[in-house]
């Protein structure tokens, strides 16, 4: 009988160390280490010079031009704008989306495929307050959901790069009516509802007393984060600099369902499915 019974990501499961015993690839069993102790891990690209100055190339252009999609205003928290899905008119963007050791190492650590689904582009720093993501991307099974930073240039203490909630991942998930809040049906009640959260979340911390960590990430450098990590942007002590880096959420082929969880009600089985919209080079 397979040790992992419960329906969740084996990095997560209580017999992790187990099961680790039994996979074989000995330079990802460092990372899955970092995955199931502390949420996250710190992996190197190699990405070529070429490839980043393409993919900043491609996004600077589209700023000049005015041509791209952001996200929706409630998630925006100083000037620079969080432009999404910029695969579609990027093929670099597309490709490092689709990195190969990125998708081999996820396919690892969940045992299913990884599906890049959703990009964001940084120019400057977020300064987005402390979040597990698993508040914007549900699935069924639950936590197969992760993010991948990509740094585009060097971040330090001045530009405001990421920081993460050690651990946290292994806290409670977490739905709006949890914090007893009523489904969304729009978006001015889903900035209500998101509000609470924040602040909820910064209650948490300070009650747990848990430790944040500044991610000073080189050039070419990600971290991979899983769904329930706490993450956000340090605020900016140089509004001259920027933070040029990309995002991208995979979900995975083994999830029965995905869905929205700023517009559904768990508690009552109400959701909004969310289709996915691959990231195809």
């Amino acid at each position: 009988m397979s040790l992992n019974i419960v329906n969740e990501p084996w990095i997560e499961s209580p017999f992790f160390y187990q099961i680790l015993k039994s996979k074989k690839n000995k330079v990802f069993k460092k990372y899955a280490i970092d995955m199931h102790e502390k949420g996250y891990c710190v992996i190197d690209l190699k990405l070529s010079a070429n490839t980043i100055n393409n993919i900043n190339k491609d996004i600077a252009q589209s700023l000049n031009i005015g041509d791209f999609k952001t996200n929706p205003k409630i998630y925006h928290y100083n000037k620079y704008p969080r432009i999404v899905e910029a695969w579609k008119f990027s093929k670099n963007v597309a490709q490092l989306a689709n990195n190969i050791f990125v998708k081999k190492l996820l396919n690892y650590l969940y045992d299913s495929k990884p599906l890049p689904f959703s990009t964001i582009n940084f120019i400057g720093g977020s300064e987005q307050p402390l979040h597990s993501d698993y508040i914007h991307f549900g699935s069924m099974p639950h936590k197969y959901l992760v993010g991948v930073w990509v740094a585009l240039e060097n971040t330090n203490k001045d530009n405001g790069p990421l920081t993460v909630v050690p651990g946290s991942h292994k806290l409670s998930l977490i739905d709006y009516q949890d914090l007893k809040r009523n489904k969304a049906t729009n978006i001015k009640e889903l900035e209500k509802n998101y509000r609470v959260y924040e602040k909820y979340i910064q209650n948490i911390i300070k009650y747990k007393k848990l430790k944040t960590k500044q991610l000073h990430i080189k050039k070419g450098q990600a971290i991979i984060w899983a769904a329930n990590l706490l993450h956000g942007g340090v605020r900016m002590r140089n509004y001259k600099l920027t933070r040029k880096s990309q995002v991208i959420h995979f979900h995975f082929s083994k999830n029965k369902f995905n869905y929205n969880p700023g517009f559904s009600d768990p508690k009552k089985g109400l959701y909004v499915e969310r289709k996915l919209d691959i990231v195809r080079v």
